[in-house]
């Protein structure tokens, strides 16, 4: 079975696009996706990029309307969050934990939906103890997996794999050495792992 590395960054406006349907797309055409939650601004800043939507901006201005755009076209809920950016750093390490156990998409898709649909924040407490709950996981118990000293390491030690692959930006997608950027770029990465994977 062909198969994709998903990086995710949970406070990328565009990743909430890709989350929204990935999970549709891979099982309808046989793909497996290789989930690698990360955070970006320790990648960004290694390669010397600032934050690539800065506030009251042009670029962040056309974001929010090309974000709306898109999520019509594409059918995916959207609802313009109260706060950004937000603080992914919470999230990321939840999910990463979530990887070891096979529950890191579920858990992905879920806190999206809550930030997107429901305007409960990504990064709070109560993003994250709601997804976990919709998933029937002991919050209490994963948050201290997840902000245990070996979880934070296994999310520190991501940045480098990132940086290795040529990761600048999120959603990415990594088909063997084969790196896809943003959410437009999805149909790409899932063809070339039909026919180079």
């Amino acid at each position: 079975m062909p198969s994709m590395e998903v990086w995710i960054e949970y406070a990328s406006t565009y990743s909430y696009l890709t989350v929204a349907r990935i999970g549709r797309l891979a099982a309808q055409l046989g793909v497996a996706l290789d989930w690698q939650p990360f955070f970006l601004p320790p990648v960004r800043e290694h390669q010397g990029l600032g934050f690539p939507f800065p506030e009251a901006s042009a670029k962040t201005a056309h974001m929010w309307r090309d974000l709306e755009r898109r999520a019509d076209r594409l059918g995916v809920p959207y609802r313009r969050p109260s706060t950004y950016p937000v603080n992914s750093l919470p999230t990321a390490r939840v999910a990463l934990a979530g990887k070891q156990d096979g529950w890191c998409q579920r858990f992905t898709e879920e806190a999206f939906r809550l930030h997107w649909t429901q305007g409960c924040l990504i990064g709070t407490d109560d993003n994250l103890r709601e997804a976990l709950g919709t998933l029937g996981l002991d919050a209490a118990q994963v948050l201290q997996l997840a902000n245990s000293p070996g979880n934070k390491e296994a999310l520190k030690a991501q940045t480098p794999r990132a940086v290795e692959r040529g990761i600048f930006g999120a959603p990415s997608f990594v088909v063997g050495n084969e790196l896809f950027w943003g959410d437009d770029r999805l149909e790409d990465a899932f063809d070339w792992a039909l026919t180079h994977g």
